[in-house]
């Protein structure tokens, strides 16, 4: 569904990405992570077309995200961290923008504002940064897009209305839709992800499914490093240490996304090397 290639992409005369390869497929929710300054928010721009790459190419549905071809506009939806919205009503807003989408179910809006509280005769330059985003969550999935971009989503938001985004966007996805969400804060949205794209240094570390992950590798918590045999990768915790083994039972163990993330960046080449086995 989207393919990145031999992506290179500089900031002046400071390289970010040298050679990035990473493909996206239809049916999935992406969890692309990254420490600040990865790269996570430029490729989400690159794949819908605000940004050109240096070299390389970026595909979206066999097309180039350059060309911003019609087909390809609709078929993409993509809520940035920051924003402007116009100093109109949530229903002059529809009127204006839902028609760009073939898909838009305006039914569908009305529900997920409902869920967001909100209504449609609001001002959107009266809103705060939480009501806002809260709006864009809600057009964004209403719009039915097969692809949907996301970029730090749970900033502004409160703890219910974190909630209830987790729950619209679970929801939300099907065999033909996938969403793509880079962001940092790992333990609000790690229940969504069913793939993992790690980033860092401008190189793309990790990419695998968690259940492949659950199958390969197991996690745990230990008082004395006697307890375990062979590790793959420890921290240090209070009480005693948190490890990555081998999973050697074939049971699938739950991950610990951000765990795995501090052992994928601190260059544990033999996390990575059993992930890639």
């Amino acid at each position: 569904m989207i393919e990145v290639n031999n992506l290179t992409f500089e900031y002046g005369a400071q390289a970010l990405f040298n050679g990035l390869n990473v493909g996206f497929e239809k049916g999935r929710i992406y969890g692309v992570l990254g420490k600040n300054g990865a790269g996570k928010t430029t490729l989400l721009k690159i794949i819908c077309g605000l940004l050109k790459p240096k070299q390389g190419t970026s595909s979206v549905l066999g097309r180039s995200s350059l060309k911003k071809s019609p087909q390809l506009l609709k078929d993409i939806y993509f809520i940035p961290e920051s924003y402007y919205l116009p100093p109109v009503t949530i229903e002059k807003y529809e009127k204006l923008h839902a028609s760009f989408y073939d898909r838009f179910d305006s039914d569908l809006f009305g529900h997920y504002l409902k869920e967001m509280e909100l209504d449609r005769k609001q001002m959107l330059n009266s809103l705060s940064y939480g009501l806002t985003k809260r709006f864009l969550l809600a057009f964004g999935l209403a719009t039915n897009s097969r692809i949907l971009l996301l970029d730090e989503p749970s900033n502004g938001l409160d703890i219910p209305s974190k909630r209830v985004f987790r729950k619209l966007l679970a929801g939300a996805i099907t065999p033909d839709r996938t969403f793509i969400i880079a962001t940092h804060q790992i333990k609000e949205m790690e229940a969504l992800f069913d793939h993992l794209v790690f980033i860092d240094q401008g190189k793309m570390l990790l990419s695998k499914p968690i259940f492949e992950i659950a199958q390969k590798l197991r996690f745990k918590t230990v008082s004395t490093m006697e307890e375990v045999g062979r590790v793959l990768y420890k921290e240090e915790i209070p009480g005693g240490y948190a490890v990555i083994e081998k999973n050697e039972s074939g049971e699938e163990y739950t991950v610990d996304i951000e765990f795995l993330f501090n052992a994928v960046t601190g260059s544990s080449n033999e996390v990575i090397s059993e992930l890639s086995l």
